[in-house]
């Protein structure tokens, strides 16, 4: 039987996709409940108020920032080993954190939205310093400019999340993160070790990742 605490993480992840896409200061508490697939009722054995909520989504958030951190480039071996999952982990935060959830959360709660906003810089920043150090031991292209391809990350993944956009292109939901993670690694990565890159160990993150976006893109 689950616990108390299992309850209230099975119903914060039924929620938390509708409100980091589209936002919830237009969300009433009746809808929120039947997106947890729960009554009302119980829903306010739970959550109070939509505040209480917010915490619980931003927790999450904040777990998987501190649960994911960013490995240190100390050499080219392990710069090229570690890029795919920083690549999808960085995907994974840009597509769960649409600009409405954050501008909704800035209007609701001012705390709760800066510690998201302090959280989310500094993993960016530790991103920034995983590929300055991959540039400078020579596993990146020289080229790499990680402020102008932390800006492209966040412009790409945010409008691969649009239906239109995909249809547009004709651009395939199944491939889609797969091929945008291999044109990456052509970028990014120096050519010499771009045969060591080796996407095995982040399949099941991948699949994960590309199924969530499928079911994303369906709502």
């Amino acid at each position: 039987m689950a616990t108390e605490n299992e309850r209230r993480q099975q119903m914060i992840r039924r929620i938390t996709q509708t409100i980091v896409q589209n936002g919830f200061a237009d969300l009433k508490m009746e809808k929120i409940a039947k997106l947890m697939g729960v009554s009302r009722t119980k829903m306010y054995q739970y959550y109070s108020s939509k505040t209480a909520i917010m915490t619980d989504v931003v927790a999450r958030y904040l777990e998987f920032m501190a649960t994911r951190s960013v490995p240190q480039s100390v050499d080219a071996k392990t710069s090229v080993t570690n890029f795919p999952q920083v690549i999808l982990n960085l995907a994974n935060l840009i597509a769960s954190s649409s600009q409405k959830f954050r501008r909704d959360l800035a209007q609701a709660d001012e705390e709760l939205s800066e510690q998201f906003e302090e959280s989310y810089a500094s993993w960016c920043h530790q991103v920034r310093d995983f590929l300055t150090n991959g540039v400078t031991n020579g596993a990146f292209n020289s080229s790499l400019q990680p402020e102008l391809f932390l800006i492209q990350m966040e412009a790409t993944v945010a409008a691969l999340m649009q239906p239109r956009v995909l249809t547009q292109h004709k651009v395939v939901t199944q491939n889609v993160l797969r091929e945008y993670l291999q044109m990456v690694i052509t970028q990014v990565v120096a050519p010499k070790y771009r045969a060591q890159i080796n996407l095995d160990a982040v399949e099941p993150d991948l699949e994960h990742l590309t199924l969530k976006y499928q079911q994303t893109l369906t709502k």
